[in-house]
């Protein structure tokens, strides 16, 4: 009988422990990208993740884990942010040529079991086509 209830409470535990880690991971959300004197400003939101990098790519293609293809990207910077009424915005430190670009950003799920060998897992967020002229 006391075996059965302390596997019960275990379950119960470990039942609420995923759903805490699932509701802290919310996926990165890129509301707006769009082109300024060849600049890419983006407005996006994390959630509970810290941010990660910023991508430019010429191609939309993404690898399974949903990030950009390296082979494309042409812009690959930290992401920072300026606090804005519906999330954050920044502007890239670099330019691009003219032409169509897929931008794309990623946040870090922050854990105490990231280590140099074992790192933070990294979300990536939707994509979307900016135009340089």
């Amino acid at each position: 009988m006391k075996s059965s209830q302390v596997l019960l409470a275990a379950a119960a535990l470990g039942a609420a422990f995923v759903t805490t880690v699932s509701a802290a991971s919310s996926v990165p959300n890129l509301r707006s990208a769009v082109a300024r004197n060849r600049h890419v400003v983006v407005v996006y939101s994390l959630g509970d993740l810290m941010p990660g990098r910023i991508l430019v790519a010429t191609r939309a293609q993404t690898a399974p884990n949903g990030k950009l293809l390296k082979a494309n990207v042409r812009l690959n910077e930290q992401l920072t942010g300026t606090k804005v009424a519906n999330g954050y915005r920044m502007r890239t430190r670099h330019t691009l040529g003219t032409g169509r670009y897929y931008v794309q950003v990623s946040g870090v799920v922050v854990g105490l079991d990231c280590t140099p060998k074992k790192p933070c897992k990294t979300d990536w967020s939707n994509v979307r086509r900016v135009v340089s002229k």
